[in-house]
């Protein structure tokens, strides 16, 4: 599959122009669906070099076959856990590269992990380190890369993550939350949302860190920035985009996506193949 069906796929990655990858999709199984909300199957038949935006959602990543470096110094674990992240992140994948992605609903990793997810924020991990059975992640990565089918690499993964998730569910009140911030107009106040959850703003902010990952400000910040990604990759003039994403003004918004690319936006999509 072309460069461009991931771009559809995930709204959020540059990539090196003319590369080729071949991806798979599937939908988490429906007891997963509280915590995961996808599996995304990438194989890289070359060297291929891509960067990934801002990003709310934790992901676990395991690397069946090949080696993946992370910001051109960290070489990636063969099976990886990353966080909330609000600055952007490059990745090099060596030829050959095969990673099965597993990635969790805002709630959905603190309930995989059972760990305070601020403390991984825009950090990656191996996962050797968080679930203390580095034997059952060696069996998993061999599994992954015996089967044959794409579809059957998905189950087993699903298996690894059900056998920790069992008897639990995802934080009520921080999910209420996460939809609230999700679907509220675009200069809602936390104030509103302490209001509509019926915590203090400190109790709220102590517990969505710990749960999220980051403070529900922050987390808001990376809606808005992401609403604006994809409003401006749809052919949104940047007026357009700061107004209907939230932003104060046009200058707010290109000092928003400096901040977390280091460039400002005409500088960094004309780099992104048209879809």
């Amino acid at each position: 599959m072309a460069f461009c069906a991931l771009l559809t796929i995930s709204k959020r990655v540059q990539a090196t122009p003319g590369s080729l990858l071949h991806t798979y999709q599937q939908a988490s199984c429906l007891a997963l669906r509280p915590i995961v909300k996808r599996f995304l199957i990438i194989e890289f038949p070359s060297i291929h070099r891509d960067a990934h935006l801002p990003e709310t959602d934790a992901v676990a990543a395991f690397s069946f076959r090949g080696a993946c470096q992370i910001d051109g110094t960290q070489l990636a674990p063969p099976a990886a856990f990353t966080g909330p992240r609000d600055v952007l992140r490059t990745h090099e994948h060596r030829h050959g590269h095969a990673v099965l992605l597993a990635t969790f609903t805002p709630v959905g990793a603190y309930t995989f992990l059972r760990s305070p997810l601020d403390q991984f924020a825009g950090s990656t991990v191996s996962l050797e380190e968080l679930v203390r059975r580095p034997d059952e992640l060696q069996q998993v990565n061999e599994q992954l890369d015996a089967v044959e089918h794409h579809r059957q690499r998905v189950a087993v993964v699903e298996d690894f993550l059900l056998s920790r998730v069992q008897a639990l569910s995802p934080d009520p009140l921080i999910t209420a939350a996460v939809a609230w911030l999700e679907q509220a107009p675009a200069r809602s106040r936390i104030d509103d949302l302490t209001r509509y959850i019926g915590l203090s703003q400190s109790a709220l902010e102590r517990r969505f860190r710990r749960i999220v990952g980051v403070s529900p400000k922050k987390y808001v910040s990376l809606v808005r920035l992401r609403r604006a990604v994809r409003l401006h990759t749809a052919g949104a003039d940047l007026t357009t985009v700061a107004h209907t994403a939230g932003y104060f003004d046009q200058s707010h918004f290109i000092k928003d996506f400096r901040r977390a690319t280091g460039l400002a936006p005409s500088k960094f999509f004309p780099r992104i193949p048209a879809e």
